[in-house]
């Protein structure tokens, strides 16, 4: 395990989130003494509901912010472990390999939030960290996400293949249209990054290589959009 130090959280989105969610992990919160409305009555009655402290500050100009403790990182054996207990669902798996921009990783984990990923699988040592920026940016849905920063993304796919996981690498230079997949089974998604798309290692682990437009001109998405996208046809198909 290997603990993040970013422990300061900002923004109405993330701190509601982890008080619903995780209102243990709050250790101080600090209210912008220049507001007196119903969002910020709403956030004091939680905060009151589950006994978090909070001050009033004359620093902050519109957003809350909150001081928490510090988080332990899930890593691969970790993933195993959740992997070997969702035996008896059809999971779905969010992996990110590369992705540089914070704010690009936060769109990304609010979609996923959105959709009901089950994990999220961060290439540890390529991404974007997950900083303050990636949380606001998420508006809380890293607070809902159960998310595994893994070292070797590899290894990790040559585990989902024997876990009988379909593996799904989006690239604009596949053939395959994402509407002809089948997402029903437990399934992995692969989102690159944003200007080089999924490593050619990656690309070699996946079982399946498929883009999102058929636009000869122009067939390249913003990533966070991307990851949209996909994750809506993956949740339409879900719901039939």
């Amino acid at each position: 395990m290997k603990k993040n130090n970013n422990l300061k959280r900002s923004g109405f989105h993330s701190i509601e989130s982890i008080i619903k969610n995780n209102p243990h992990k709050i250790k101080k919160l600090f209210l912008p003494s220049s507001r007196d409305d119903k969002r910020i009555n709403n956030l004091i009655e939680m905060a009151n509901k589950n006994d978090i402290s909070f001050e009033i500050s004359k620093k902050l100009k519109q957003d809350p912010e909150a001081i928490i403790t510090a988080e332990d990182s899930l890593n691969f054996k970790d993933f195993k472990e959740f992997l070997d207990k969702s035996l008896d669902k059809e999971v779905l798996i969010l992996i990110l390999d590369n992705i540089i921009d914070p704010r690009n990783l936060g769109a990304c984990i609010r979609s996923a939030a959105v959709s009901g990923v089950d994990a999220l699988v961060i290439n540890k040592h390529q991404c974007a960290p997950l900083n303050e920026i990636a949380h606001n940016v998420s508006a809380g849905g890293a607070e809902v996400v159960k998310t595994f920063f893994i070292s070797n993304l590899v290894n990790c796919l040559k585990h989902l293949n024997k876990s009988n996981i379909s593996i799904f690498g989006l690239s604009e230079h596949a053939n395959k249209e994402y509407t002809d997949c089948d997402f029903t089974n437990s399934s992995a998604l692969i989102m690159g990054s944003e200007e080089f798309g999924i490593r050619k290692k990656t690309s070699e682990n996946c079982d399946y290589l498929i883009n999102l437009s058929d636009n000869k001109n122009f067939k390249s998405f913003n990533v966070s959009v991307a990851t949209g996208i996909i994750l809506s046809e993956v949740s339409r198909q879900r719901k039939c």
